[in-house]
């Protein structure tokens, strides 16, 4: 047997044992549970694994997906196979430096930088740019081109302004809002006339925290210290931060949010010439900062945009190919698998 139909088998007998014994079946999104292989073996639903003559072992995980259950399975055949999870892959095979293009170690994530990085990914159909690797192996990614569709990062009327210039808080913003819609109506049981993701993209999408802190503009360090202050748990949708672009750049001369020169050997100033952020102004209630030729700006927040979306998948993630390159991107592998209760 090949090692998916190996994977296969053991998703099977994953499947036979959690509808004998529901309760760990999990109920809530993004909830999980894991079946050993082992378990699997002793309880008469799975006879024992090989590939090239080596005893196989592994897991399944459980886990709950916009109201489905998903098997995902993981497996290792000695010397001769092993399930790979992408972020492994990554930090096993791209080296990580300490100047010029490539992977850098920043406190607890690996973080790319520089003009030609190898962090191309594929999310169904949509290619995507690896960002960071952060401490529990999930990775943060940013869509190689624009969403298609406007935002606005809020448009109440402010009554500092007596206009409605928007008001700068994330948490009660327009943004916010229409980021919860677009989650609430990425359901693949209707008829799919609001999804913003195919099913593939989603499926690999997790809820992550995101930092949505103010910063003044007297300060201009590119360490995310301002914005991280203050999280916005399980979002699954987001935009950069203000310190995100300039931490992509190695030019030495980068050294505030304000310098041109952090347009220079950064991977972010080819995919487009203006972000906007998470990112508000803490020294007023109506401006947000936005990214325009490589330089940090204060803007109303009433302005529309249309993003590059950020996003995270999480650590289940499995490598299929590819080795980061724009020509050849990293491919996950298709194997969530779909069950009912």
């Amino acid at each position: 047997m090949s090692p998916s139909q190996i994977e296969s088998q053991l998703v099977e007998a994953s499947k036979k044992y959690a509808r004998a014994n529901t309760k760990i079946i999990p109920k809530k999104e993004n909830e999980s549970n894991k079946i050993k292989s082992e378990l699997l073996e002793e309880r008469g639903y799975l006879k024992e694994l090989k590939y090239k003559n080596e005893k196989c072992s592994g897991y399944v995980d459980l886990m709950y997906k916009n109201k489905k259950v998903m098997f995902i399975p993981f497996i290792k055949c000695g010397k001769s196979y092993e399930t790979i999870k992408i972020a492994n892959y990554i930090l096993n095979n791209e080296p990580v430096v300490s100047s010029n293009d490539g992977l850098y170690k920043m406190g607890d994530k690996y973080i790319f930088r520089g003009e030609v990085v190898n962090n191309y990914i594929m999310l169904g159909n949509k290619m995507y740019r690896i960002m960071e690797i952060d401490e529990n192996k999930e990775m943060k990614l940013i869509s190689n081109k624009k969403s298609g569709i406007y935002f606005v990062w809020d448009n109440r009327y402010n009554i500092d302004k007596k206009s409605s210039s928007g008001i700068n808080n994330y948490f009660k913003s327009r943004l916010k809002e229409k980021i919860d819609y677009v989650v609430k109506n990425n359901d693949y049981d209707d008829n799919g006339s609001d999804h913003f993701f195919s099913e593939q993209e989603f499926e690999k999408m997790i809820p992550h925290d995101v930092c949505v802190g103010k910063r003044p503009a007297s300060y201009g360090g590119i360490d995310s210290s301002n914005e991280c202050q203050t999280i916005s748990q399980d979002e699954y949708i987001s935009l950069i931060t203000v310190s995100d672009y300039a931490r992509a750049s190695i030019d030495p001369n980068c050294k505030t949010i304000y310098d041109k020169t952090c347009s220079n050997y950064n991977y972010l100033s080819k995919i487009n010439s203006y972000f906007y952020t998470t990112t508000a102004v803490s020294d007023n209630s109506y401006e947000i900062y936005y990214i325009n030729g490589a330089v940090a700006n204060r803007i109303k927040a009433s302005k529309s945009f249309v993003p590059n979306i950020v996003v995270y998948i999480g650590n289940s993630s499995i490598y299929l190919s590819g080795d980061g390159s724009q020509k050849n991107p990293y491919i996950l592998k298709d194997i969530n698998v779909p069950v009912n209760k």
